[in-house]
């Protein structure tokens, strides 16, 4: 037989169980915000920004060509900012950075927009002033060592970065609503799965539905409290009845 389950089954089973949903939603969200806020160390980021120029003419023109060409070599110099080259120098000359070269480039991402003559050097660590100092001494050591690497002189340091006060991760909030929403999604997938494990039959319609057969009579669900109160009722009046 094919069961059909209905709306109003499915807010049944979602209103006895409001109680477990909203208790997994709540101790989700607190354990995330405790967590985030307590255990996991803020990050900062810090960020410079280079410049690639072209060159200019004798006559101080510069043509679309060789704005394009400083265009091309932007991947280039990406790939040289993060090369051991650049870095063993910023690893000397920044106290406190990280002995392994390796983990000294995994704290630093380059970029750039397309077709854009800027690159966007960031860093992130737990620690705000040495990810600034990491940044600032990054886009320092490329612009001073790319002159005898490629033999050009077209790279500007553009900005420089300050300490920054704000952390980029944890996101508190975000990452307390993530969790809210899954204590949510996981108490109503437990309400669920406890109403179909649940095989008691609790209903007239229930009997009717499982064994499909007519329901001649049911016997009246009689509370504790009352039935006890009728019980001492008899026999109080048993006792006056017969002394």
């Amino acid at each position: 037989m094919n069961e059909t389950i209905s709306l109003q089954e499915l807010f049944s089973t979602l209103r006895k169980s409001l109680w477990r949903i909203l208790a997994l939603t709540i101790v989700a969200a607190l354990i995330s915000f405790a967590v985030s806020t307590f255990l996991i160390k803020p990050t900062y980021q810090a960020g410079t920004q280079i410049l690639v120029t072209p060159k200019k003419q004798e006559n101080d023109v510069i043509d679309a060509s060789q704005v394009q060409s400083s265009v091309t070599l932007v991947n280039t110099y990406r790939v040289i900012i993060k090369s051991p080259a650049i870095l063993e120098k910023v690893q000397a000359e920044v106290k406190n950075a990280p002995d392994s070269i390796s983990a000294l480039n995994n704290m630093i991402t380059v970029e750039s927009e397309q077709n854009s003559q800027v690159i966007n050097v960031s860093v992130q660590n737990t620690d705000a002033a040495l990810a600034s100092n990491v940044a600032n001494s990054v886009a320092k050591v490329f612009s001073d060592d790319i002159t005898d690497l490629m033999n050009v002189d077209n790279v500007k340091v553009l900005s420089v970065s300050g300490i920054p006060t704000t952390p980029v991760s944890p996101n508190i909030l975000l990452n307390t609503a993530i969790a809210a929403v899954v204590g949510f999604l996981l108490g109503v997938g437990l309400a669920f799965l406890r109403e179909v494990l649940d095989r008691r039959i609790r209903t007239e319609e229930q009997v009717h539905q499982i064994l499909d057969l007519p329901v001649l009579g049911s016997i009246p669900d009689i509370e504790s409290k009352v039935f006890n109160a009728s019980k001492k009722a008899s026999k109080r009046e048993a006792v006056k009845q017969y002394g």
